[in-house]
């Protein structure tokens, strides 16, 4: 665990900063939620003016009433800005403890030690997933705090459902860096690929509902797979739950397969 403790020790002041903002950001948003339900009649009309198109960009489709909180919730937080921020996390970590210090002339040291490759990877991934844990607890306790303070009720699993939703969203595409970096060495193939592909399965979940013919495929979409069902209303649902974590704990498995063959100079 020393190499997990040593990572996280040194990046403890950006992992704080980036939780306390996601945070802060979370219940600022949960806040407008009274404004909002009493400008319903005007926002409503608003909204029917706008593009589809132009709405569904933004996460916001026929399916969610923004008036509810669920659906305000749905649309201001988990159809895109909360699964944005904990995958740029992902990502930026999962690019950077690997590729990034094998860039740096720094994993050849690291390895050079009897640190096994399997243990070495598993501590990166280690450094991953908490950083993530932690943002995501922040963000779960900012929401019920806000929610608290607006007098509004809503399940404590349906809102760990929504919040756990980014989370897996966070670390599938933070994983994926992980073993694009482990596989070659190469931090910005690892962070520009992953997040190519984020942004592809977030267009490819918004913009789908649009075309009858493709409608159908969105249920396909990592961002359906997370938040699509609508987890604040209905709660888990452990079919899609387990569909994520075994797609995120396939790539790292072949991640780490190449990383115990391949050559980093030791």
């Amino acid at each position: 665990m020393h190499i997990l403790v040593q990572n996280l020790r040194m990046g403890r002041g950006n992992l704080l900063g980036f939780g306390l903002g996601l945070a802060a950001l979370s219940l600022i948003s949960v806040m407008f939620l009274p404004s909002m339900q009493q400008s319903s009649q005007e926002l409503q009309r608003l909204l029917e003016s706008m593009p589809k198109g132009m709405l569904a960009a933004f996460g916001v489709s026929d399916q969610i009433d923004l008036f509810t909180p669920e659906g305000f919730l749905q649309g201001r937080l988990f159809a895109l800005m909360v699964p944005l921020l904990l995958i740029i996390q992902g990502v930026g970590i999962g690019s950077a403890t690997i590729a990034g210090e094998e860039e740096r002339g720094q994993l050849e040291l690291i390895a050079a030690h009897p640190v096994g490759r399997t243990r070495l990877f598993l501590e990166k991934l280690g450094v991953l997933v908490v950083a993530l844990l932690f943002s995501s607890l922040l963000l779960f306790v900012s929401i019920w705090l806000g929610l608290k303070a607006v007098d509004v009720s809503l399940p404590l699993d349906h809102q760990l459902a929504a919040v756990g939703g980014s989370f897996l969203l966070g670390l599938l595409f933070g994983g994926l860096a992980l073993a694009l970096g482990a596989w070659n060495g190469r931090r910005a193939m690892a962070l520009g690929l992953a997040s190519l592909l984020a942004v592809a399965a977030y267009l490819w979940n918004a913009l789908t509902p649009l075309s009858k013919d493709l409608a159908e495929s969105q249920k396909f979409s990592p961002f359906y797979l997370a938040a699509g069902y609508e987890p604040l209303r209905n709660g888990f649902d452990w079919g899609y739950t387990a569909i994520l974590l075994s797609v995120t704990l396939l790539l790292l498995a072949l991640g780490l397969l190449r990383f115990r063959q391949r050559d980093i100079g030791v």
